[in-house]
């Protein structure tokens, strides 16, 4: 009698457009998801979160779940290896017949954490809002474009997300109806989260003494006998040993610190785009909120979350109950001050880790715009309650239809840039290559064409570098060479393949080597790293503008249907690249292949 079929509409319309694209790069042994888990770091998270001293980039929980639902596919694949040696093995499973399986398990996980996740919300919004609310909030949140495509990605922000959504839901629970097992279930969700992804711990960094705080100042609004010391200190002591289990803290503690020292250290300040101090954050908030019809949804919806958001701070100044119209239906009423709670969580997540670690990217707000879709459920909701007219009630609702259908194209656009990734179109062209021709490329497999998505490939392959490459993730049948990237004019490859993801370092702010290009902004210090080689960094910004000498360029870019509106959207250098192709003038075998189109 609860279920509300609009809403589960709502999450199968979301499950469809994810499965329309949860294939986009496969098969593949490896894929173009950039710091996504699966299929190959199962391996690593699992292995490095144990042993002894050592530690992965993310905890243990969640490789270890994939890496036990995907033991149906590495098993066998095991046993038929030449032998348990690592060559062996790692030859034996790093196939696209394996991994590709072993890719799909991991992102049909994360659709399912994305339901999970729109699931919480609706409920949370229905008990503060109701069903009206719930409905368009749910709708909102799927049509966000970071939510969209971390819905279906197996990086891992979207199962951090959707374990902190369910701690914020039993949160407001423990303090609304104090039933002995919220808080205790909100402690379980809350060290999930953060043993699932550690910057999920900023969810809670404001938001929890904030309620502490509330509960001090106006003990009215909280249920009775909610959250008494004992039953505190009881749920924080659970949540503490449930976190160093799943997290493998509890199993290799010198991991643990390990991984904290990395964390504190180059793998924040090494990416970090802003300035430390108060000109930097500003300028990171500044970009954050001025990103927002880029990283969330169309202006429109943006200005209708933020209406949400005033509405509802008027709300709590002015006191009432959050549920008190007649048009809204719930089974109790809950103080106006708990639509407070979602905004403390996107509030906290953004001050204590985006701000915090100088960050903008869709994976860092996401949280901020997940939250903010409850206020333009609450918006929408405020805005039927207060039509008084027959007519007023289907000019709203013609607004909200526009509003939604609006936030739907973006969505739309980001699955026809998976769909049409210009990686394919190369991987198309290689396969009329000769076995004569020899094909160069540069940095990690994540952002390179699927080179072993036809099996065997008929020319030989080459990755250089300036370090040893073979044991950094490997693609098999790949020649690995250590030398100097620039020196391509004494190899003299047939054809030399750039993309984007590769690139960008030494193309970011190209026409100033300004460290500051922008007041308060700052390139990241891998890129500066990078860029320190001028002799890399003079060959990449000449060869994508066509300059290198004997090589005539040809570029693939993202491709959009022409009935599509707006530009193919870039996502974390994972979606919407462009690659370049430099052939040979002189190689016949090249030559011959004719054009990438």
């Amino acid at each position: 009698a609860n279920v509300d079929p609009v809403r589960v509409g709502i999450r199968l319309a979301f499950v469809v457009m994810a499965l329309v694209v949860i294939g986009w790069d496969l098969p593949s042994s490896f894929s173009w998801e950039n710091d996504g888990v699966a299929p190959r770091d199962i391996f690593a998270g699992v292995a490095e979160n144990l042993r002894p001293g050592h530690a992965f980039r993310y905890p243990l929980l969640h490789p270890l779940l994939l890496g036990l639902l995907c033991l149906p596919v590495l098993l066998p694949a095991a046993l038929r290896a030449a032998s348990w040696e690592f060559v062996d093995l790692r030859a034996a499973l790093l196939t696209p017949a394996v991994m590709t399986p072993c890719a799909l398990i991991g992102r049909m996980v994360a659709v399912m954490a994305a339901v999970i996740a729109l699931a919480a919300l609706g409920r949370i919004t229905e008990r503060l809002a109701g069903r009206r609310a719930a409905r368009w909030a749910e709708a909102f949140a799927a049509t966000n474009i970071s939510f969209a495509y971390y819905g279906h990605a197996t990086n891992l922000d979207g199962p951090a997300l959707m374990w902190s959504v369910l701690a914020v839901e039993a949160l407001l629970a423990a303090c609304t109806r104090a039933r002995r097992g919220d808080l205790i279930r909100c402690a379980l969700f809350a060290a999930a989260s953060v043993a699932t992804k550690d910057q999920a711990y900023a969810t809670y960094v404001l938001l929890v003494p904030g309620v502490l705080l509330l509960r001090r100042w106006r003990p009215s609004v909280f249920a009775a006998e909610a959250w008494t010391a004992r039953a505190g200190a009881r749920a924080a002591a659970m949540g503490a040993v449930a976190y160093l289990v799943t997290s493998g803290a509890a199993f290799n503690p010198a991991g643990l610190i390990t991984r904290v020292r990395t964390l504190l250290g180059p793998a924040s300040g090494a990416y970090r785009l802003y300035e430390t101090g108060g000109r930097g954050v500003l300028a990171n908030l500044a970009d954050v909120l001025g990103q927002q019809g880029q990283t969330f949804w169309p202006w429109p919806v943006v200005a209708l979350a933020w209406a949400g958001v005033a509405g509802t701070l008027i709300k709590v100044a002015r006191g009432g109950s959050a549920n008190e119209t007649r048009k809204v239906i719930t089974k109790a009423i809950t103080p106006a001050v708990w639509r407070l709670l979602p905004l403390g969580a996107g509030f906290s997540a953004l001050a204590a880790f985006v701000l915090a670690v100088g960050r903008n990217e869709h994976r860092f707000v996401l949280p901020l715009g997940f939250w903010l879709a409850f206020y333009a459920g609450v918006a929408a909701a405020t805005a039927f309650d207060r039509a008084r007219s027959t007519l007023a009630t289907a000019f709203v609702r013609g607004a909200g239809v526009a509003l939604l259908a609006s936030a739907m194209v973006p969505v739309i656009a980001l699955a026809a840039t998976q769909r049409g990734d210009g990686r394919r179109a190369v991987e198309a062209w290689l396969q009329r290559l000769p076995a004569s021709a020899t094909v160069e490329t540069y940095g990690p497999l994540v952002y390179l064409p699927r080179f072993d998505a036809a099996g065997a490939t008929p020319y030989r392959l080459v990755r250089v570098g300036p370090d040893p490459l073979a044991g950094r993730n490997p693609l098999l049948g790949m020649n690995e060479i250590q030398g100097a990237i620039a020196a391509v004019a004494r190899r003299r490859p047939d054809v030399v393949i750039i993309t984007e993801g590769f690139a960008t370092p030494y193309l970011a702010d190209a026409d100033s080597d300004s460290d500051q290009p922008r007041s308060g902004r700052i390139l990241p210090a891998v890129w500066r790293q990078a860029r320190a080689d001028s002799a890399v960094t003079t060959f990449v910004r000449d060869a994508v503008a066509g300059r290198l000498p004997d090589y005539q360029i040809r570029v693939a870019g993202p491709s959009l249907p022409p009935w599509l509106p707006g530009e193919p959207r870039q996502i974390h250098a994972s979606t919407g690249l462009r690659t370049w192709l430099l052939v040979r003038r002189d190689s016949a075998a090249a030559v011959a292949a004719g054009d990438i189109y």
